[in-house]
């Protein structure tokens, strides 16, 4: 191998070495502030707080908390939260071209996603409701249709003052507060 070879392979390793660091920095900054961006984002949306049982009007849909149940959990120091809720359709498209997140959280700040099955408390105790389709489920809805959904969430055992979260993504930043 002759200076030049090893000069020209020295310079390829470089080059490749900048252009590798120019895409691997911005994705560890990406990954390391990626839970800050999504707090400040949450932060910004503006909550429209709904007592228990009362209707509110939300993007094409009267929607109502119609049960906040608490189980047993089957882990130790954990519960099993049963949230049951319901969407009167007034604009179907509306609500079927959006995408709806559901979050249980508590007074101290701390948030919870649905679990993705139903737990066996939940079968054994309300079956009705482990059979109720998650939010986000319009197909095949018309106006005046009842949308029943059932979510649980799995929370540990001395969480309380419990609050539901529903939103859906054309109706950002504003989002529904069951209390």
């Amino acid at each position: 191998m002759t200076a030049t070879t090893a000069n020209a392979g020295e310079r390829r390793r470089y080059w490749f070495s900048i252009a590798a660091l120019a895409v691997v920095l911005p994705v560890a900054i990406l990954v390391h502030t990626g839970d800050t961006i999504r707090e400040r984002l949450r932060e910004m949306r503006n909550p429209i707080t709904v007592e228990s049982g009362a209707l509110q009007r939300y993007a094409g849909a009267d929607w109502r908390l119609t049960g906040l149940a608490r189980l047993p959990g089957s882990l130790p120091n954990t519960a099993i939260v049963l949230a049951e809720f319901e969407a009167t359709v007034d604009d179907p498209p509306q609500l079927a071209e959006n995408r709806c997140q559901v979050a249980l959280t508590d007074d101290r700040g701390r948030r919870w996603e649905p679990a993705f099955l139903p737990e066996s408390a939940v079968r054994k105790v309300k079956p009705a409701a482990a059979d109720k389709p998650h939010c986000g489920l319009f197909e095949k809805i018309s106006p005046g249709d009842t949308v029943m959904m059932a979510e649980s969430f799995v929370v540990p055992e001395g969480a309380e003052s419990l609050a539901l979260s529903v939103s859906l993504s054309g109706a950002l930043p504003a989002y529904l507060l069951f209390r």
